[in-house]
């Protein structure tokens, strides 16, 4: 057992030689594994057990104020590393929509600029660990889903080996879009948090509506790059992207199934039998 393991940290190492990007080595929370599925270990007992069990016997928590300057934070994060980025990425005429290489070797301003910014985007993911946490003191335990854990955990995971290995590369459009949801996101729960009233309620809708969109797109992004690999970009990383967008969309779209589709067919329904049964009432008293 010992000589399995030893050999599979010598491929573990190699792979990060051979691979990683030099430029964002010594930068924390990347490079070296250890840390970050330390954090997203914490993170899943804390969310599925050992906090649940903590609040047990407990009162919620109030949090109202925390939320609204967490919210407050997240929209302006959010916000300026999507308005920064654009520049820096896609709007740049050696940035490319269709096909965007690894390229480990260009330090020129824009791309080191790109890669401080992708590195933001990669620590609020780490922020937006304390949604469920939140969720978790405030004693709303049917909001802990399987779609919201596996979204949050895979998040972080899946932003640290982009930003280990392939920064600012074909991928970083997911978090371009990513950033933009998350500011319409944040902004609906800040809005909500303050007037709580049901002008806010239609929000909700058309956030998972761009959610869905969201994913639909980057599965054809990445979709160029399985099919027509003109710029030697990993095609491994390139399938990966491609068929974990369809499983978000596909979980996405269950929620939204569920949440909004269901219930308004439901309320057709009820509604036709209120009308059949009072022109009914009509007939009869005719």
């Amino acid at each position: 057992m010992f000589y399995v393991v030893k050999y599979l940290y010598g491929l573990l190492a190699q792979l990060y030689a051979d691979h990683a990007d030099p430029r964002v080595k010594d930068w924390p929370l990347l490079y070296e594994p250890l840390l970050p599925l330390t954090i997203i270990s914490l993170y899943l007992l804390f969310v599925l057990k050992y906090g649940p069990k903590w609040m047990e016997k407990r009162h919620p928590f109030e949090l109202k104020n925390v939320m609204r300057l967490y919210n407050a934070i997240q929209v302006i994060v959010n916000f300026y590393i999507f308005a920064s980025a654009i520049p820096n990425s896609y709007a740049h005429k050696n940035f490319s929509f269709r096909c965007q290489p690894p390229t480990p070797t260009n330090t020129e301003p824009w791309m080191m600029r790109c890669l401080q910014l992708t590195y933001g985007y990669y620590l609020t993911k780490y922020l937006d660990l304390f949604d469920t946490i939140f969720i978790v003191l405030r004693k709303k335990s049917q909001q802990v889903t399987f779609l919201h854990v596996y979204h949050h955990a895979g998040m972080v995971f899946g932003v640290y080996v982009y930003m280990t290995f392939l920064p600012c590369s074909h991928s970083t459009m997911l978090g371009i879009v990513n950033l933009l949801v998350h500011t319409v996101m944040y902004a609906y729960y800040f809005i909500a948090s303050v007037r709580p009233t049901t002008a806010t309620i239609w929000w909700k809708k058309h956030i998972t509506q761009m959610q869905l969109l969201q994913f639909a797109y980057l599965t054809f992004h990445f979709l160029q790059v399985v099919v027509n690999n003109t710029c030697g970009h990993p095609f491994l990383i390139a399938m990966v992207g491609f068929i974990q967008n369809i499983f978000m969309f596909a979980l996405f779209f269950d929620f939204y199934y569920r949440t909004y589709m269901k219930k308004d067919n439901k309320a057709k329904k009820v509604e036709e039998r209120r009308t059949i049964t009072k022109d009914e009432t009509k007939i009869k008293s005719s």
